[in-house]
């Protein structure tokens, strides 16, 4: 029976396995590229490098906060922190919507714990975020040349966004199981979140009577509330972070149970 130790207990039993399994993942995602691990820094660089020259150069854009506007390359990394965050949601699910139908062999091992296949999915691409973070604090080490010990507070938001990341991406492995047109849709729905979540604009941009439509997006807070850790260098909404934490925990004991349950007729359907 399904309780809320579940899957802490079930990590801990199989914490050797569970490493192995994300090593592996890591090995596999470039494997037989010349570049290798290369590219988990490569990539995000270039993508900074772009916006920079896009948005802090052409567009000469702002966001709204006269100490940043005051600096070009502010726009690009406030933007790249949004990025950053989604990403590390989107890679996640998206990647689960056909994790087990991928993998068939693993379901038909009985002693395999099928619990940790979501989980490894998700802690490779947050490793693999590290490389969008650690770039991000170059971009703001060069760029605005600030540091505040509001940083330190990050995993206010990051746990958060973790949890709630693992909570959607059991919901979906579990269904994909079943319904094969998951991955699709699933891939529909982020590419609408993407526009939804604050990525490219501030919230104060959008009109006071559809704002409502962004507070639906859990995404929301937690790109805003990291951003004011990062780069504006403000304590966060402790109240609204309490909200977060509480709120992932319930999607991810939600979507724990929802695979737990669903995972007996896994090797029935496949």
């Amino acid at each position: 029976m399904y309780t809320v130790l579940t899957i802490p207990r079930l990590l801990a039993k199989h914490r050797s396995l569970f490493a192995q399994m994300v090593i592996r993942n890591i090995e596999m995602r470039y494997r037989g590229s010349v570049l290798g691990l290369i590219w988990s820094f490569a990539h995000p660089l270039l993508m900074l490098a772009v916006y920079t020259f896009v948005f802090g150069i052409i567009f000469k854009a702002r966001w709204g906060i006269d100490t940043l506007d005051q600096n070009r390359a502010a726009f690009p990394l406030i933007m790249f922190c949004g990025l950053m965050l989604f990403n590390l949601f989107a890679e996640s699910v998206n990647t689960c919507g056909a994790l087990i139908v991928q993998n068939p062999s693993f379901v038909k091992k009985v002693v395999f714990p099928l619990e940790l296949l979501p989980l490894c999915t998700v802690a490779t691409t947050f490793i693999f975020g590290l490389a969008w973070l650690c770039l991000l604090f170059v971009g703001i080490a060069i760029f605005l040349q600030t540091f505040s010990w509001t940083m330190l507070l990050l995993p206010l938001t990051l746990l958060p966004l973790l949890l709630f990341t693992a909570g959607i991406s059991y919901a979906v492995a579990a269904f994909g199981v079943y319904l094969r047109d998951i991955p699709q849709l699933v891939g529909v729905v982020t590419q609408i979140l993407f526009f939804m979540t604050p990525i490219f604009y501030p919230v104060s941009l959008v009109p006071e009577n559809l704002r409502w439509l962004l507070t639906l997006n859990p995404l929301t807070p937690m790109v805003e509330e990291t951003r004011k850790l990062l780069l504006y260098g403000q304590q966060p909404d402790y109240l609204l972070c309490l909200g977060l934490w509480l709120l992932a925990f319930f999607i991810f004991q939600l979507g724990a149970a929802c695979f737990c349950k669903m995972k007996k007729g896994f090797a029935d359907v496949l």
